[in-house]
């Protein structure tokens, strides 16, 4: 009896699953999938830029370092930013290597056939295969004269004095993103000249050793010749 009972109930509906998204839905989530994209991008790449500025800013500040004890060890006098004489990246007299050679720093690489500086000398916001085996930061060559390099007491505010800037080198067909020296007297002229590539500025190096960022494009010539040039020039 309960066997028949049981037999006879209803069966139970169905419940369907839903089918495969309609075109329009898919079209509705491609479209708001690439509006994400497309906010977050910029600011990915924001963040991106901004950590390699404040890595430069830490090779900067390294180099500062060196800088400082290099002057008090030597007569009280800036390195040369490009002397004449030199031959190779590791025994040559450019400034980053006289200031690596004055720490006892070795050279990345093959100290014959392909040296490099170490790594506080290069910039990470260039490619590697764009920066220049000298350094991706220039030396001021106006300040940093050559081939002897300027004493310090010439400089009256050593605190509005740039030293070493972001530089890149235009010359040799635009082979480098980069440059070791660039010359005050045309800081925005020439071969090699100082480089706004930290988002819109030149990421500086005074010699009293602060940072600053200099927006380079703006300044007139004489904010230009106030930071760049000596006072006594």
């Amino acid at each position: 009896m309960i066997a028949s009972i049981v037999s006879e109930r209803p069966a139970a509906p169905l419940v369907r699953g839903r089918g495969a998204f309609s075109l329009m839905e898919l079209l509705v989530v491609i479209a708001i999938i690439a509006v994400l994209a497309a906010l977050a991008f910029p600011a990915g790449q924001r963040m991106i830029a901004s950590g390699h500025t404040a890595k430069a800013t830490s090779n900067l500040r390294q180099i500062g370092g060196l800088l400082t004890a290099y002057v008090a060890d030597n007569n009280n006098r800036l390195p040369a930013a490009e002397p004449a004489g030199w031959a190779t990246a590791t025994n040559s007299k450019f400034w980053q290597n006289l200031l690596r050679m004055h720490a006892g720093m070795p050279v990345r690489g093959n100290p014959a056939s392909d040296p490099w500086l170490p790594e506080m000398f290069y910039d990470p916001v260039v490619k590697k295969g764009r920066q220049h085996l000298f350094g991706c930061f220039g030396g001021n060559n106006a300040v940093m004269k050559s081939p002897n390099g300027l004493p310090m007491a010439a400089l009256a505010a050593p605190g509005q004095k740039v030293v070493v800037a972001s530089a890149k080198d235009l010359s040799i067909k635009q082979r480098f993103d980069s440059s070791w020296y660039f010359d005050g007297r045309s800081v925005t002229k020439g071969s090699a000249q100082a480089d706004p590539r930290h988002r819109g500025s030149a990421l500086c190096l005074f010699a009293d050793g602060h940072i600053e960022d200099l927006d380079i494009g703006k300044m007139n010539a004489i904010e230009l010749r106030k930071y760049f040039m000596p006072d006594a020039n």
